[in-house]
């Protein structure tokens, strides 16, 4: 006699405990340490409970987690390949091919009932979810632990053979898993969005080099020794910077940061005096540098302002540690400052399909705003350099130049210190394909 449950109960079975184990990973980890704490000082015993449990078994826990995940799939798998020769035989179709669709049939169905739902269950209310499913956390990590336990001295016989110590690395943990929680954890309200991006920024801080965060020389504010105090003061007035580069004969000819701290001192004492004299060294760093490298470096030396170089000793740039902040906590602002413009790109409401655009702007930002399409090349990234491409030439300071580049019609309207600042564009009606009818 066959005492065999058939197919259809055993797969029942498996996308239940799948969709258990599931739960109990992702409310476990979204679950607030402090809510819980809060919830057994006012009494609740099971709280209580499974803060006692986690203290020193999470490890264990995720181990146990992990083994059911991989054994779950494989039972799963394991199913659908018994449905195959069921719907071959009643369908006429090939084994092959019901093998493919039982396996795509099967693998959407886990991904709903043993990822999704349970995963959005678990991360609205992760601390009710964690309590009501203690007793099977506990039994999930209690008959999981014996079969990790021969595995585990294989892995560290192996590992030792190779001269790895296996508790050096036992308690590391990855980006991607961190990356994993702090999704949990914003799904679940336990962590603010803001506070998820900020981490999210300083992972990506090893990834950006530093020429994306520094201000481009043309951009920033320079002295000149030529100069006098008088021009010096007029400048560090009207911008209100704190430190500044002075350069030589040439711009690639860096010979000192000015603190306007410094520069003002000065000026009470004697207004004659050397200006060369309280210059501080400059420190320079390659442009080739990551981010977060650029920040530990500029902590250990105490520098605050630095200058970016080429690979030829040529001034590219400046960056601060307060550009560096920014890229994690976002901008800040100073009483000095006026807080720029978000919109780069501003639709001229009296005019029919015109806008009047920064020519900083990047092209796939053009393009998004104006639902256009323009052709890539990597000869520019903005849209200055792509107006400086249809031009062939630099215009002078001033003028005006008008021209033609698919659809739209640019009017440039500002340009200043041979730079093509702002432009205003405006598009042509696409033609009428019946017109040619």
């Amino acid at each position: 006699m066959d005492t065999q449950p058939p197919l259809w109960v055993t797969s029942v079975i498996l996308y239940i405990l799948a969709f258990l184990i599931t739960m109990i990973k992702h409310a476990t980890v979204a679950a607030g340490d402090s809510r819980l704490k809060l919830m057994a000082d006012e009494g609740n015993k099971r709280a209580a409970d499974l803060i006692e449990f986690l203290d020193g078994r999470s490890r264990m826990l995720a181990a146990s987690v992990r083994f059911f995940d991989l054994l779950l799939i494989i039972g799963v798998g394991g199913t659908a390949a018994g449905f195959a020769p069921l719907l071959a035989g009643k369908t006429g179709m090939p084994h092959i091919w019901a093998l493919t669709l039982i396996i795509f049939i099967s693998a959407m169905l886990y991904l709903v009932l043993g990822v999704f739902l349970p995963k959005g269950i678990a991360g609205k209310k992760p601390e009710s979810v964690a309590l009501a499913l203690l007793p099977v956390t506990k039994l999930v990590t209690y008959v999981g632990v014996p079969f990790l336990f021969v595995p585990g001295i294989l892995s560290k016989i192996l590992l030792k053979l190779f001269g790895i110590n296996l508790g050096e690395t036992a308690e590391d943990v990855t980006e991607e898993e961190i990356r994993m929680m702090l999704d949990i954890g914003s799904e679940s309200g336990a962590i603010d969005d803001d506070e998820k991006e900020m981490i999210h920024n300083i992972f990506e801080m090893d990834d950006k080099p530093i020429e994306d965060i520094m201000t481009h020389r043309t951009d920033a504010v320079i002295l000149w020794t030529e100069d006098g105090a008088d021009e010096w003061e007029k400048i560090i007035n009207e911008t209100n910077h704190t430190r500044y580069p002075v350069c030589g004969d040439a711009i690639d000819d860096v010979v000192g940061i000015l603190n306007s701290r410094d520069f003002y001192r000065l000026m009470l004492k004697d207004r004659n005096a050397d200006l060369k004299s309280i210059l501080r060294e400059p420190y320079f760093a390659p442009d080739s540098i990551k981010a977060d490298e650029m920040f530990q470096r500029m902590q250990a030396e105490n520098a605050h302002f630095a200058i970016v170089l080429d690979e030829y000793g040529g001034f590219r740039g400046i960056v601060t540690q307060e550009d560096l902040i920014e890229e994690i906590v976002g901008e800040l602002y100073s009483e000095y400052d006026e807080p720029e413009k978000d919109v780069e790109i501003y639709k001229i409401p009296s005019e029919k399909n015109s806008w009047l655009i920064d020519c900083g702007a990047e092209i796939e930002d053009v393009e998004e705003e104006l639902g256009i399409e323009i052709p890539d090349d990597d000869d520019y990234n903005t849209f200055a350099g792509l107006i400086l491409d249809i031009l062939g030439t630099v215009p002078a300071d001033g003028e005006t130049p008008e021209l033609t580049f698919g659809r739209m019609k640019i009017k440039v309207t500002r340009v200043r210190e041979h730079r093509i600042e702002e432009a205003v564009v405006t598009l042509e009606d696409e033609p009428d394909e019946t017109d040619g009818d």
